[in-house]
């Protein structure tokens, strides 16, 4: 759930300017059910009892081994300085190791849908920080925008007849640390990405750095996750990470392809997958609370995304 793209600013440029083609209205659809999917998938991989913190190192294991066989496929090189490093490892912080284990403890306590509306203002956080780090400038129909973002989280965690059980609530900070922290990686790999690191280079150093930060503690807590005799749970992991994988890769490429205003709505679809899998695949029910929630939050997310003009791209 973060922007990576900066690199593909430029090619971006000539792509918003066009009506998007099919093929970029097609792949919207399929990044935004990849990324989607992997909500119903999470809930389903804590489902035998993993521990959260297994889980979330096997996931980032898997990803940048994979990652890491892409690179060399395409005979590229991962930086290893020790600037390097250190950025490698504060982005696998915000990015993967905290956000995710996290994530996997919440899909214990809280239903799918729940978490795929609050996880959805992810865009919301990042343009608060970027505001309160100067980098973007407050405007009337963002913080509206923001309000009706902070309406929608209320709407879910005040009133006693939202949550299927409301005790509960108390877990909804889970995903706002969650949100949180996205936002934070998304404002620091804007502002201190080292020269000439593209989204590949920094995907896989960022599931390195998740790696180096989540084996002590999963050794430390004895919370391996072994995934052979694999069952629904460890197919499950296997699933969310190679999804992850596909839809960053795409969502890199719709950028490049339809501009970033135009990829931005991927969201939608990811948090209506998010619902949608919950309801199918685990039977959830939701209470009015929850509905005018995901109301609010896609009218919030639709004026805090940007206008093109707004845009380099």
């Amino acid at each position: 759930m973060t922007d990576i793209a900066d690199d593909s600013t430029a090619s971006a440029s000539g792509a918003s300017g066009a009506r998007p083609a099919g093929l970029a209205w097609l792949g919207l659809a399929l990044i935004g059910l990849a990324w989607g999917l992997t909500q119903p998938l999470s809930r389903m991989a804590m489902s035998t009892g993993h521990h959260p913190m297994g889980v979330a190192f096997l996931n980032a294991l898997i990803c940048l081994l994979a990652l890491s066989l892409l690179l060399l496929l395409r005979r590229r090189r991962l930086p290893i300085s020790r600037r390097h490093l250190i950025f490698y490892l504060i982005c696998g912080f915000l990015g993967t190791a905290l956000p995710n284990a996290l994530s996997f403890r919440a899909f214990v306590e809280l239903p799918v849908g729940v978490l795929s509306i609050i996880i959805a203002c992810v865009p919301m956080a990042t343009l608060l920080l970027a505001w309160g780090a100067g980098v973007e400038r407050p405007e009337a129909r963002r913080l509206v925008g923001l309000g009706l973002g902070l309406a929608a989280i209320a709407a879910i965690a005040l009133p006693e007849t939202s949550l299927p059980d409301p005790t509960k609530a108390v877990f909804i900070l889970l995903p706002a640390v969650v949100v949180l922290s996205y936002a934070a990686e998304t404002v620091f790999i804007a502002a201190r990405r080292p020269a000439g690191l593209d989204a590949l280079t920094i995907l896989t150093g960022l599931f390195l750095g998740a790696v180096m930060l989540l084996l002590p503690l999963t050794a430390l807590l004895g919370a391996w996750v072994r995934p052979w005799p694999a069952g629904a749970a460890e197919l499950s992991i296997l699933g969310i990470s190679l999804l992850h994988i596909f839809a960053y890769g795409g969502f890199v490429w719709l950028i490049g392809k339809a501009g970033p205003v135009f990829a931005s709505q991927v969201g939608y679809i990811v948090t209506i997958t998010g619902v949608l899998g919950g309801i199918l695949v685990f039977g959830e029910r939701h209470s009015a609370w929850i509905w005018a929630a995901l109301v609010l939050m896609f009218a919030g997310l639709t004026l805090v995304r940007p206008r093109k003009r707004d845009q380099s791209a």
